[in-house]
């Protein structure tokens, strides 16, 4: 029967008798494809297959073949029945019928004893049989011819449904079948469509092409200039069944169904015949005695012989050294396949761990996620295109939600990163900053040291700018960009920007000098505005400065972050009205605009010193809450909070302060507020709870560590609260809290000659700044809160009432407390017992020009400079004192002098610059530059500079 695969229409040939009534499955040999080939009802039967022989009830003998024929007993006849023992009822049952190719298997005799003659256990396979013509069966066409002397078995199927093989045995060599018992060839029908050579053979008609010409075709008869067939898997190759040894005592009954399951599926594409041995000399007594076989690979077929075990050993030696070859051909086949697998696969890198932690948590965050990643870094980008810092927040969730649609982009990585950096800034908080730096490292091993990871890290360092390891990576960084192969003039830009950015608390010229840089390259890029002009910020230049910031302003009166600035510079430099001008503008042109009408406000209490009149403004804000979002309306209670304690009414603030938390859990400057309110009342369990809040979240990590020292010391822990104090004096020199709090720590910790060493040392510091305050902030607190509330452990340490030590530094601990009542009442006990005591006496000298009271401030100072001359606090007192008289010239010697004992004082330089800029304006604009470039944040030299600018 003629087959036409479904799916590459090539065809093959299948004999009607493999065909049972339910059908078979029949497998291409081109493309390999399994379709269900059913009986054509309207078809007659073939007259050209051959009719089954009968079996003849014995076989002649035949003479023995030539020693030196290796396999040339394989076609004698097999022996006489009265020589072969009977075969057991149970096999003979499972006989097939003739036209069975393997149904005689279960019929193979049990093997004799060793001392019985030799016998043939396949001898009752049959008798002769007529050989097939050529193309009578064409399914066994593959095999090739079959060999000369002697002729191989022929294996035929029933087409009766469930039978078994039968083998057919060939004519012997002397006594050939009648011609008659072949079937005629089918009359040619067709011609070859290569050659016309007129085809004879079914298999060659069905094909259309002759054996010839398929042989000089590729497989499957395609022509030469088609497409190569594509490789069988490794799995498809044919499977062979294992050959049991005669010792066995016959053949598994499923091989037979088995092999006719492989028949029919066609398996595999026609292997050519094998090649004839040569003959090979057999030795030893077994070999003689073993009965011949004979063994066709290809069909499966067995047929006994009179061999002795010897040749059987021999067939299977070979049938292992061929199964074996197969088995590793296959291994080997399977490995190439593999090979080439693994070589057109590019293998995709797995998701680094740290990407991995960060995900579930974003995902908690984002439980309805819409959209693709691509979306959402379009939408990142624009955000941070806008350049605000409402804008930057917006811009970091649109960077989560992209890596969490696709866990693999770089790109959303290196924009959160940026977002983070640029939107908080310095309020960054320390596992956020890892978290993010351990991120675009991990991008970075993905995608390499590409421009844009490179400034997104470059960035986040410069959120510790303060520190000096961090701001040099960050320009090295920068620099690595700028010469990178592949940078954009953006990239190249924002790097110039980041290298200006390093430059600001250093060198203000080199650093306008990258600003102009990058304004050339990218002329669009808004912060270069603004960070311009903090560049002349940093180098004096007020007036420049705001002149910069107002263009800005012209060009966009919505850019808040530009607003703040100015709003900013006017505080510091003394002059807030200015500042108040700036926001009730932009209330007329938006009426209803909460980032105006918060900062006016917040003005109120932090700038101007009215808190009750903030608390006003702030509570009216809150009417309209509606109108704003969650994250505004916690902005305000915060303020709010703030604004109460300075109003003195500590309750109505934290009320204040747990509201906004409870609108936003992990605000910062809320759990502050609720943390110093703790501290007040002495409530240790609270302000613990509440710490976890602030750290590293309040842009100030001395702050924060003079903070949780505080808390120590509550809970009566003095030497670890010594530690954390020791270490803001490290992370801060100007931090004169910090050192105070430690000679506390030692106090409480009973330790009386370090608690004494360490408070001499903070006398060397300037009297008149306790700390570096910041004029407009969200963490904001009162003046010398965090040395409130540890009065009295100093005292402690005295051995006798006339001790002056602990009563003098009691004294300057209430001075910078702001209790100078207090402080003077210590301060006269000390000099009850040492008259001639130089700090004490600067001290009340200082408490005395606070009060206005100039003349005892003079005699006082006096007094110090004589009794201390080495002491730099008595000179700074005495200048300060002869300058409120308005004896400049002897004020100018003693702050030289005061100066010469200690280059720090910063008061000191600041009055001395003040005091020359009347004759020598030039020299003291300098002195008062150099000031502020080592501390930008000492506003009395902010304040001289703008004085002397205008």
């Amino acid at each position: 029967m003629r087959i036409v695969c479904q799916k590459c229409a090539a065809a093959y040939a299948i004999d009607d008798r493999l065909i049972t009534a339910k059908g078979v499955r029949a497998q291409c040999p081109r493309c390999r494809n399994l379709q269900l080939v059913r009986r054509d009802p309207s078809a007659v039967p073939s007259q050209d297959a051959p009719a089954a022989p009968s079996r003849p009830a014995a076989a002649a003998p035949s003479s023995p073949p030539p020693a030196d024929d290796l396999f040339g007993d394989f076609g004698a006849p097999a022996p006489t029945p009265a020589q072969a023992p009977a075969a057991p009822p149970r096999l003979a049952k499972a006989a097939a019928p003739e036209a069975d190719l393997f149904g005689d298997f279960g019929a193979m005799p049990e093997p004799s004893p060793s001392s019985a003659p030799p016998v043939d256990p396949f001898a009752d396979l049959g008798g002769p049989a007529p050989a097939p013509a050529a193309g009578a069966d064409p399914l066994l066409d593959f095999l090739g011819p079959a060999p000369t002397s002697p002729p191989a078995p022929v294996a035929r199927i029933s087409s009766e449904p469930g039978a078994v093989p039968v083998s057919v045995a060939p004519p012997r060599a002397a006594a050939p079948p009648p011609a008659a018992a072949a079937p005629a060839p089918k009359p040619a029908t067709m011609g070859c469509r290569t050659c016309n050579k007129p085809l004879v053979d079914p298999f060659d008609q069905a094909l259309g092409i002759c054996d010839a010409c398929r042989q000089r075709e590729p497989a499957g008869g395609a022509p030469k200039s088609a497409a190569p067939a594509p490789v069988a898997a490794t799995g498809s190759m044919d499977f062979l069944p294992p050959l049991t040894a005669p010792e066995e005592g016959g053949v598994d009954a499923s091989l037979g169904q088995s092999m006719r399951d492989d028949v029919s599926t066609m398996r595999g594409p026609p292997s050519p015949a094998a090649p004839e041995l040569g003959a090979e000399p057999r030795s030893g007594k077994r070999a003689a005695a073993r009965p011949p076989s004979n063994l066709r690979s290809g069909s499966a077929q067995k047929q006994g012989s009179s061999s002795g075990g010897g040749r059987w050993g021999l067939v299977g030696g070979l049938v292992l050294v061929l199964g074996g070859a197969g088995v590793g051909g296959y291994f080997y086949l399977q490995h190439q396949e593999e090979a080439r697998q693994a070589a057109a696969t590019p293998v995709v890198a797995p998701i680094p761990d740290v990407i991995q932690a960060v995900l579930p948590r974003w995902k908690l965050k984002y439980l309805e996620l819409e959209g693709t990643s691509a979306q959402r870094l379009e939408d990142g980008r624009r955000q941070l295109a806008r350049e605000e810092r409402s804008a930057y927040t917006e811009a970091e969730e649109s960077f989560q939600q992209a890596l969490l649609l696709d866990p693999r982009s770089d790109d959303a990585i290196a924009g959160y990163v940026q977002a983070l950096a640029l939107g908080r800034g310095a309020g960054l908080d320390d596992e956020a900053f890892k978290e993010a730096r351990e991120l675009v490292e991990a991008a970075q091993s993905r995608a390499g040291r590409v421009p844009l990871l490179l400034l997104a890290e470059a960035n986040l360092l410069l959120t510790r700018s303060r520190q000096s390891a961090p701001r040099e990576q960050a320009r090295v960084l920068a620099e690595e960009s700028l010469a990178h192969a592949k940078a954009t003039d953006a990239q190249k830009a924002e790097a110039h920007l980041v290298m200006g950015r390093v430059y600001l608390s250093s060198s203000g010229g080199l650093a306008d000098q990258q600003f102009g840089m990058a304004q050339k390259l990218a002329p669009d890029l808004r912060r270069i505005q603004y960070y311009r002009a903090l560049a002349h910020e940093s180098a004096g230049e007020y007036k420049l400065a705001l002149e910069t910031l107002r263009k800005r302003l012209t060009a966009d009166p919505r850019d808040w972050d530009s607003l703040a600035a100015t709003s900013r510079i006017y505080q510091e430099v003394g002059e807030p009205q200015e500042a108040r001008k700036l926001y009730e503008a932009r209330v007329k042109a938006d009426p209803g605009e909460l980032r105006a009408l918060l900062p006016l406000a917040v003005l109120r209490y932090q700038a101007e010193g009215n808190a009750a009149a903030g608390v006003r403004e702030l509570r009216a804000l809150l009417k309209t809450r509606e109108r704003h979002d969650h994250r505004d309306v916690a902005q305000v209670l915060v303020h709010l909070a703030a604004a109460e304690r300075a109003a003195g009414n500590s309750d109505a603030g934290v009320k204040a302060a747990e509201e906004a938390l409870g609108l936003l859990k992990e605000l910062p400057e809320a759990h502050l507020q609720v943390f110093l309110v703790a501290l007040e009342q002495r409530d240790a369990a609270r302000a613990r709870k509440h710490l976890d809040g602030i750290k590293g979240r309040l842009e100030d990590r001395a702050l924060e560590a003079v903070l949780e020292g505080r808390l120590l010391l509550l809970e009566k822990k003095p030497l670890e609260a010594l530690e954390r104090f020791q270490t803001a004096t490290s992370l801060d020199a100007r931090r004169l809290d910090a050192q105070l709090l430690a000679g506390v720590a030692e106090a409480a910790a009973k330790r009386s000659t370090e608690a004494f060493r360490v408070l001499k040392q903070a006398l060397a510091a300037d009297p008149l700044r306790l700390e570096p305050r910041p004029v407009s902030t969200r963490f904001w607190m009162r003046p010398a809160e965090t040395v409130k509330g540890v009065e009295g452990t100093i005292l402690a340490l005295a051995q006798n009432p006339d001790d002056p030590a602990p009563s003098l530094y009691e004294g300057v601990l209430r001075f910078h407390q702001g209790d100078l009542d207090a402080a003077d009442r210590h301060l006269r006990d000390v000099l009850e017992s040492d008259a001639n005591n130089a700090d004490a006496l600067a001290y009340r000298s200082l408490i005395a020009t606070r009060k206005g009271n100039s003349t005892e401030a003079r005699a006082l100072s006096t007094r110090a400079v004589s009794a201390g001359r080495q002491h730099p606090v008595a000179h700074l007192a005495h200048g300060w004192a002869l300058a409120d008289g308005r004896q400049v010239e002897p004020a100018k010697r003693a702050l030289r002098d005061a100066l010469g004992l200690s280059p720090t004082l910063w008061s000191a330089r600041v009055r001395l610059a003040e005091l020359e800029s009347t004759q020598r304006r030039a020299e003291a604009r300098k002195e008062l530059v150099s000031v502020v470039g080592l501390d930008p944040e000492y506003l009395p030299a902010k304040r001289m500079l703008y004085q002397l600018d205008r």
